[in-house]
């Protein structure tokens, strides 16, 4: 889930978004066994490390840690670039622990990254942004309380770094709400210097959207996308349920699939990485310096309610992963 603003004013607050695209049958990644899949049919986490793995063991990608939990230092959040820097895709997951279908898609399509990236564009993958929460099936990684006012915090909260909503003359928060957070979103505001964002897509999903998945659309063109539109054709292709039309419980407006405008009609400031990759002007250290001003950020939501099958929802994400060159093409184009 997204919009830890919109949030604030809902009295169901811990709600999810994301999206998904088409359900064809990915062989990258073999199907798990009974005896090493989860409840709920996710990949463990130190299995679905290990295929994240293959991007430097088997690709030659580099690799860097990004924060090690001090009551379990096996458990890392991790993050993967190629050795070329320059205008990049960035792939994000797993920001939300409750929601799987994104990480298992970004495993189960690992290759098809791989080949995107050695046509020459730079490609950045968090695949598991927050792996404690994930082994747990928590929303946060510090409890499972889903509700964010009972102590919960994002891994993916910038609101620190971004300017308040009255002025724009300071941080909308004082400091990061907890380690990953700052360990997470300072790796992304330094690393995207050496790989700005071009086309970022960030694979999330909802729990409380029972009428179907959307996409979020942000950055430079975040109206009428054509690699957004295209997102939105894969997931009616995958056979999920898709909202064309209507407003989200945040009020938002759905137009085709997708939400590019808050409540208001104005640019989407939820206070998520996702605004941070797009922001044009961030703060550090109390001083405003340029942001990573992404061309296109979106935000997949599968719809994750009950009875949703996970299978589903991981082919749905795993055909927009699969989809990366289109996407970067379509992009490309924009001006």
């Amino acid at each position: 889930m997204r919009a830890l603003i919109a949030l604030a004013l809902l009295v169901t607050a811990w709600g999810a978004v994301d999206v998904e695209a088409r359900a064809e049958p990915a062989a990258t990644m073999p199907a798990p066994s009974a005896a090493n899949v989860a409840p709920d049919g996710r990949v463990p986490l130190a299995q679905i490390m290990r295929r994240f793995h293959e991007l430097d063991s088997k690709h030659g990608w580099n690799v860097e840690t990004l924060y090690a939990y001090p009551d379990a230092p096996e458990m890392q959040l991790k993050a993967w670039h190629t050795g070329t820097p320059g205008p990049a895709l960035w792939v994000l997951s797993g920001i939300h622990g409750e929601e799987p279908a994104g990480p298992n898609a970004i495993a189960r399509e690992l290759d098809s990254l791989a080949e995107f990236a050695r046509s020459g564009v730079p490609v950045v993958v968090i695949p598991l942004c927050n792996p404690k929460a994930y082994r747990h099936n928590w929303r946060y990684p510090n409890t499972a309380e889903r509700d964010w006012r009972k102590g919960g915090y994002s891994v993916g909260d910038a609101e620190y770094l971004l300017p308040d909503l009255e002025s724009g003359r300071k941080p909308r928060a004082t400091q990061a709400s907890g380690p990953e957070t700052l360990a997470l979103t300072q790796y992304v505001l330094g690393l995207a210097r050496r790989y700005p964002p071009r086309l970022v897509l960030d694979l999330h999903e909802d729990e409380l959207s029972t009428e179907g998945g959307y996409i979020y659309s942000q950055g430079r063109h975040a109206d009428s996308n054509p690699a957004g539109a295209e997102i939105v054709r894969l997931l009616q292709a995958s056979g999920i349920p898709l909202r064309r039309s209507g407003q989200t419980r945040f009020g938002e407006t759905i137009v085709d699939g997708v939400i590019s405008r808050d409540d208001k009609g104005g640019p989407i400031r939820d206070g998520s990485i996702d605004e941070l990759l797009a922001a044009t002007e961030v703060f550090v250290d109390g001083r405003t310096q340029r942001g990573p001003s992404a061309h296109t950020v979106i935000v997949v939501e599968t719809p994750a309610f009950a009875g949703a099958r996970l299978d589903q929802r991981i082919a749905a994400q795993a055909a927009v992963v699969r989809s990366v060159a289109t996407l970067w093409r379509l992009n490309a184009a924009l001006p």
